[in-house]
């Protein structure tokens, strides 16, 4: 079945895709040389535009460290604090001497310990960072510039800072300036924005922690721009794109007109060609499932068979000369009759479900008396097989509109199902009760339970759970796909509940009866 499936399947894929993929690599191919080229261009024009601004963000930061340790021994505390203030950003700068017990914190807040115990924590979670900025200022006299790690939150506020060393000699100290990364972007990077922008330009500034957009010249960002990180300020970019769309775009638009064709070809042949692949993998289950179920019922049925003949062909030689062996094996012969009998029944039970041939002759019956008859009539096979059973029926009168052979017949397939899945412990519990407006009949074991990833497909034709072989427990795999149809002829429910080596319970869920039913 395999290979014949697979042959029309692998021409259709051919016939569809080799042209579809052919055109499509001509088309991806057909930007030539010189719209390449206006690419790149574009490309280099808005890297140096980007450059540009992140050149000045590291000036104004230069400007502010180098303006700092020049005026920090000529002017008092107070003065540059003042000095430093001019920037609407700055919210404090530590200063600790690397080889003296200078310490000093300036900020415009009234009360700075708080604040001055942060950035102390700072300084000490960062010596490699000390160590590394102080060589390159006595080295060579580079005053290097690093970023913190990440942000600090001070009276809810989020702040930025970086590090760099000041002064030198003795008067070598480390220096961490905090500021408001925001109101530094919008004092100072807004205008230079403006400016480059103009008419030409949509530039914008996010914060990538949460895609806060900080600033953009244009109501509305761009989805595909160019981008790079601010240097001292990593957890916010730039962006920059051109006014009416890129080069790219302009030069991809007609590349996407004539390929729109193609992408709704792809799409109806893939669609198609996972419909077809669904539809073959869902016959080839079907298929393996019902040779799993002949092979099966092959077992089950040749089992009882072989024991009657066995048994008869020894009670027909008169080789049995006890009265009591011989009822032994009358019993034996009769119990697999019944057998062979219950499950070529369901077989045709089900084989009219399939044609749609099953009628039902619904009357009122009494719930309680149908499932206590049940239950007198199986209580004996139960015990037989060492089964404990308990029938608790409801105090109140359970009238529903059903057909008795056929509620029968379910409340038969949970009980054989209750002992055919229970191990070591051998109990089932039979239970009829009222719930709103449903009467119900619940049958509870305690054997192996079902997987939860096996729950859904319990009620699939054929489908029996997995347990290693398939003809440890008998079965045919049609009872509970019986059950469901039953149910819902009668407008019921069914309702599981399993915990795997704990055992199940099946409740089934009946209307109760009303006038305008009769």
């Amino acid at each position: 079945m395999k290979k014949r499936t697979n042959k029309p399947l692998f021409a259709i894929l051919s016939i569809l895709i080799i042209p579809v993929v052919i055109y499509g690599m001509f088309e991806l191919n057909s930007l030539n040389s010189d719209e390449r080229e206006l690419e790149k261009i574009y490309v280099r024009q808005l890297e140096s535009v980007l450059f540009s601004i992140n050149q000045s963000v590291q000036d104004k930061v230069s400007e502010i460290t180098t303006g700092l340790e020049r005026n920090m021994n000529s002017m008092s505390d107070d003065m540059l604090l003042e000095d430093l203030s001019s920037y609407n950003f700055f919210k404090g700068v530590y200063l600790k001497g690397l080889d003296t017990p200078f310490q000093s914190f300036l900020s415009e807040e009234r009360r700075v310990d708080a604040f001055a115990d942060k950035a102390d924590s700072i300084f000490k979670a960062n010596t490699s960072v000390v160590s590394r900025l102080r060589r390159y200022k006595e080295g060579g006299g580079f005053m290097k510039i690093e970023n913190g790690a990440s942000p600090i939150y001070h009276n809810g506020a989020e702040l930025e800072y970086f590090f760099f060393v000041v002064d030198e000699g003795e008067n070598i100290k480390f220096s961490i300036y905090f500021f408001d990364a925001i109101l530094m972007i919008e004092q100072y990077l807004v205008p230079k924005f403006q400016e480059i922008a103009r008419d030409d330009f949509v530039l914008s500034c996010l914060r990538t922690s949460d895609n806060y957009l900080v600033y953009s010249t244009a109501e509305n960002l761009a989805v595909n721009y160019e981008s790079e990180p601010i240097d001292l300020l990593p957890r916010y970019e730039i962006g920059i794109d051109r006014a009416g769309g890129t080069v790219e775009e302009a030069i991809n638009r007609r590349k996407n007109q004539s390929l729109l064709a193609l992408a709704l070809l792809m799409v109806v042949m893939i669609m198609g060609i996972t419909l077809v692949l669904r539809n073959v993998e869902q016959e080839m289950k079907l298929a393996q499932k019902k040779a799993d179920f002949v092979s099966n019922v092959s077992h089950e049925i040749r089992t009882p068979l072989a024991l009657i003949n066995m048994f008869a062909e020894t009670l027909l030689m008169g080789r049995v000369k006890t009265e009591e062996k011989k009822k032994e094996y009358y019993g034996i012969i009769t119990k697999e009759v019944s057998r062979l009998t219950n499950m070529i029944n369901r077989i045709l039970s089900f084989s009219k479900i399939e044609a749609s041939k099953r009628t039902y002759d619904k009357r009122q019956l009494d719930l309680n008396t149908v499932v206590a008859d049940v239950f007198n009539t199986y209580s004996y096979h139960l015990e037989n097989n060492g089964f404990r059973c308990e029938l608790k029926t409801s105090d109140e009168k359970l009238i529903i509109n059903a057909d008795q052979e056929a509620v029968i017949e379910v409340l038969v397939n949970l009980i054989d199902n209750a002992m055919k899945y229970s191990l070591d412990s051998k109990d089932v519990i039979i239970e009829t009760g009222l719930k709103g407006q449903n009467a119900f009949i619940a049958v509870s074991d305690q054997g192996m339970g079902i997987p939860k990833n096996q729950k859904n497909k319990l009620f699939e034709k054929f489908y029996r759970v997995p347990n290693g072989d398939v003809h440890d427990t008998k079965g045919s795999g049609l009872g509970l796909t019986i059950v469901q149809h039953i149910m819902d002829a009668h407008e019921g429910e069914v309702e599981v509940q399993s915990n795997l080596d704990k055992g199940s319970t099946f409740k089934l869920f009946f209307p109760l009866y009303k006038h305008e039913d009769a």
